[in-house]
This record gives structure tokens, sequence and C-alpha cells, in this order.
């Protein structure tokens, strides 16, 4: 029986835990989270804010597989690799059913889109159910499943440890994950057949970002430090309307983009309804488009004095507490509550990295053992990710993941852990670990955020040169405030990392495609059609996409 090491544990990690039980393997949960026992609950999930409406486009997929296909392809500019996109929406058809084996009942409204009793429910009344609540009820179906594969004894939870290094053997193959326990700082061993990297990977190196700091790009930086490749680094989305706020909480948090065709303007610090400027449509254009009318009003000098743009709400506020309830929630905890007040301050925030580690439709990266999966993978989604896509392929490329990495071959000590010692400091200097980390997400914001020029690119590449030298000279506090300040510092060196990825290959793109928008280059180019960019060992190759799916590199 071989042993898996999962890697966190978000919607694709579950997924994965649950699919290689499944295939009969024993599995490692490694979560830096602190787990709580009988209540299944960690920091690091994000399930609450996915969306009914986007679940139904994943699963639903219009009329057909072949429709979402295309509609997946398209909104990546095509520069998606084909095969996982097919994977992608095929698998995406099963969900409905995998979710109800695990407990999670449904329903079909009158209109053909899928509901969700209250969990526990088959028995519950038919009724249709908010559709910003089925992530709350997808998560619990998850954890009831954890908690009883941990019962079972098939699943053990390691929490409170972040991975900090791959550990291959002489063939180069994995054998397990070396960690640092968060608290203690003690650092582990953990021996495995198999290891599935699903920690959630986030766009946590910009400032404002939706992503919570708990999402630091570890899976992408352990496996660029193995060797891995990693693919469409230079694609990021931008959400046009993230909440500005002074509780820090949910600044940067999501304001739903329907509310905008529900009535909701925007307005610059004149009093104008600026997006017509940029696109007939006005507020209606697409995300990107919206995303860089904001971004260009902000750096052009026509925000407001607080450095925001207002959302004006008042022909619509009455429809949010009904409508959008878990915004109603945000917006009231935010100090923004949409029955006291008309307006909204809001920035585009960094929302969805659609690069990562290249994968292959089993899930399985260039080294063996090793598996990807949700945000933590690339090549899935290529220029932009097709709204729903986000939830379906944490749990389709999950699935995928345990699946396979439970076929491992098995060795003689999997599961075996073993203290090895204690994280060591730095090199004490005079650098605020802090202060290196904002420096790095305003320089991103405002050099590779939503409009992008060589100039700019440039310019970042050499900040983070600095910053990556000044992390070097860091002075880490010592007694209570230690644990923190090293997590912060990790946290640092694997958002250096995949923003040094993120500007190399966004100064090579020289051409705008999706969410990558070059202001010197701002048509498509048809020499990129089909293309995406691999990172391998800190080198870019480019990989075309033919039409039969087959890949080749030039």
């Amino acid at each position: 029986m071989s042993t898996v090491i999962v890697v966190g544990a978000g919607g694709a990690g579950l997924a994965a835990t649950i699919a290689a039980v499944e295939a009969g393997a024993n599995v490692i949960l490694v979560s830096k989270a602190i787990y709580q026992s009988r209540t299944y609950r960690w920091a690091s999930v994000g399930g609450c804010t996915w969306k009914t409406h986007a679940f139904n486009a994943a699963v639903a997929a219009g009329d057909s597989v072949e429709a979402h296909i295309h509609d997946t392809l398209a909104g990546g500019a095509y520069a998606n690799d084909p095969c996982l996109a097919r994977t992608l929406c095929e698998g995406s058809r099963e969900l409905v059913y995998w979710l109800e084996s695990i407990g999670l009942c449904f329903e079909r409204t009158d209109g053909g889109s899928f509901a969700t009793r209250p969990f526990g429910g088959c028995g519950a009344p038919r009724g249709v159910y908010l559709e910003d609540r089925l992530g709350f009820h997808i998560q619990r179906a998850l954890d009831a499943s954890l908690e009883r594969l941990v019962a079972e004894g098939h699943v053990t939870v390691l929490s409170g440890l972040r991975g900090t290094r791959l550990l291959l053997d002489a063939c180069g193959e994995i054998r397990g994950l070396e960690a640092v326990a968060v608290d203690s700082l003690e650092t582990v061993e953990i021996l495995g057949d198999a290891v599935v990297l699903a920690d959630g990977g986030g766009a946590s190196m910009y400032a404002p970002s939706a992503t919570s700091m708990d999402k630091t790009c570890d899976g992408l930086a352990l496996g660029l430090h193995a060797g891995a490749e990693a693919i469409d680094m230079e694609f990021v989305q931008f959400h046009p309307t993230g909440l500005v706020s002074d509780v820090l909480t949910f600044d940067g948090s999501l304001v739903e983009e329907a509310i905008r065709f529900d009535g909701a303007i925007l307005l610059n610090r004149h009093g104008e309804r600026f997006m017509f400027r940029y696109d007939e449509r006005g507020e209606q254009a697409t995300r990107d488009v919206v995303s860089r009318g904001i971004y260009r009003e902000l750096v052009e000098g026509r925000a407001f004095d607080d450095g925001a743009i207002h959302l004006d709400i008042s022909t619509c506020r009455h429809v949010i507490p009904e409508q959008y309830p878990a915004l109603h929630e945000r917006l009231i905890q935010a100090g923004s509550d949409p029955g006291q007040t008309t307006t909204l301050k809001i920035l585009p925030t960094a929302h969805f990295l659609m690069g990562g580690l290249k994968i292959d439709s089993d899930a399985q990266t260039d080294i063996p053992g090793l598996y990807a999966a949700g945000e933590t993978a690339g090549g899935v989604h290529g220029a932009n990710r097709l709204g729903g896509n986000g939830l379906s392929e944490a749990l389709v490329f999950g699935r995928i993941a345990g699946r396979h990495a439970a076929d491992t071959r098995s060795s003689e000590t999997p599961g075996d852990t073993k203290i090895t010692g204690a994280f060591r400091a730095p090199s004490r200097g005079t650098e605020s670990v802090d202060g290196v980390l904002q420096s790095l997400r305003q320089g991103m914001y405002r050099n590779a955020g939503p409009i992008r020029t060589a100039q700019g690119l440039t310019t970042m590449l050499g900040l983070i040169s600095v910053l990556e030298d000044r992390t070097g000279q860091i002075s880490l506090a010592t007694g209570s405030r230690a644990a923190g300040q090293v997590q912060t510092y990790l946290d640092l060196n694997n958002l250096l990392l995949a923003s040094r990825a993120i500007v190399k290959g966004a100064l090579r793109r020289e051409e705008s495609r999706g969410s990558h928008y070059r202001e010197d280059f701002p048509e498509r180019a048809t020499e990129f059609a089909g293309t995406s960019m691999v990172l391998k060992e800190d080198r870019l190759s480019w990989t075309l996409y033919r039409h039969n799916g087959a890949t080749a590199t030039p």
C-alpha cells in the first residue's frame, strides 16, 4: 500500500485526500493551519467564497462538454493546454455525482441549474438555496468525509506544518517532504511514495490582493526548487472591484461583479462615470477591461484622495441582503454596511494565478511522484480563467492527482516522520521582513499589475534583485514573536521566487492576451497564438499547442 503526502487542506487537497484513499492509499495530510479536532476547519480553506452560479457553469457546461471546452479555450485566449481543458470539462460533469457520493445532496431548479439542500438534509424540504452558500455545503461535505477517513485510520493529519523542501532520491524521484512546525520551528522529514501539492497558490505578491496571506505560492516554490517546470506564470487575473477597507481582514476582498449589472456604477474623483471612455459597455464590460479602466484612472491621478475609486450602489443596495448575503455580511464586517452607505471604495485586486507547475492530464509534474492540483498547477486556464472553472479545477484535478498518486510504487518506509532539528534564522542584519514584503507587494502592483510596459517590468526585475539582497540582511525577532516572523520570512522568499517568474514571463510575452496586457504591445500577436511559456531552472521556452492537442517546443 502506497503512502501519499497531500500538502494543503483546501478543496483540491481534500479532494486529493479522499480520492487517494478511495484508490487504496494511506494519506498524510499536511496543513500549515492548525487542525482542530471535531471541527475539521482550517484557516486556509476558502470554500465559502465558491459560487453556485459558477459551479453550475462548470458542471452543466452549457449545452455539452464540447461547448464547455470551447468556452474554456476561448476564455483562455487559446493559450491553454487543450488536453487539460478537456480533462477539466469532462471531469466537471462527474462532480455532482461524486459530491453526492460523499454526502452532499443536490436538486435541480425549474430552470435546470443545481441547488443544494442544507448539509445532512436528504430529507430536508425542497427549496432553492442562495447562490453564494454552495461553498459552505461543499466544504462541510469534504470535512465530514475527512473526519470519517481519519477515524477509520486511512488519513493522518499533520497540522501546523509547512513544507520547505521536497525530498528526492538518487534517481530524482519523490521520497518525501521536509517541513517546519509553524509554532515550535522544529524541522521534520516525512517519508512517502508520492506528494500532491495543493496549497492554493495565491496572488499575495500583490497589494491589494483578494488572496489571504496564508496562500503564498508554497507549493509552486517547492516544485521550482526541486527542478519542476512552471507554465503560464505571466497570466495573473485581476478582479475589478476589490474592497478598500481599514479592517485588514477584508481589505481586497471581492465585491461581486454582478451588482454592476444590477445598477452599480463606477465614479472617479471628478464624479465622472469613466468606464465609457474605455468600452462602450461601460461597467458591464469584461473583468479585464474594467480592471484596466479603473487602474488607469488610478495611475493617471483621477482616484479620490484616499487612492480609491468609488462604486455607487445607491440604485441597487436594497437587493444586496437577499441576493448577495455573504457579500452583505462582509460589507458590514468591513465597515461598509450597505444599509448605511451608498458608496463602496474599491480598487482592482489580484485574484488568481493562471500559472503554476506544469502538469499532464494525470496531474503529474515532470518529477516522478510529484503531482499538483488547483491553483498550484498551471496550463488549464491559459491566459484567463473562465468563471466557474476555479472551483471545478480544484476538485477535478484534486481527485485525479490523488488517484494517480495512489498508484505510485510503495517504498519500504513510507509514512515515517522524524524530527531533524530546528529552523535556523538567516544572518542578522537591519532589514525588516515586513518592510521587504510590503515593498514587493506594492512594486508588483505598480509595475506588473493590470497594465504593463517593458520599462515597468524591467524596473520590477531590478527591484526584485534588490529585495532578494535585502532579504539576506533581515533581522528576525526572537522569543514569542519568532515563529510568526519566520513564517513571514518563508512567505517572502516564496513570493519573491513567484514574482520573478511572473515578471520574466510578462517581459518576454510582447503582446496582449487575456489577463496579460502590455501597453507597449496592445494587440494579440499571431506568432504567439496557441503558445505557452514554460519555466525550467530559470530558463524560459515556448510550448506550441496544436489544434489536435499535441504539443511541440519550437
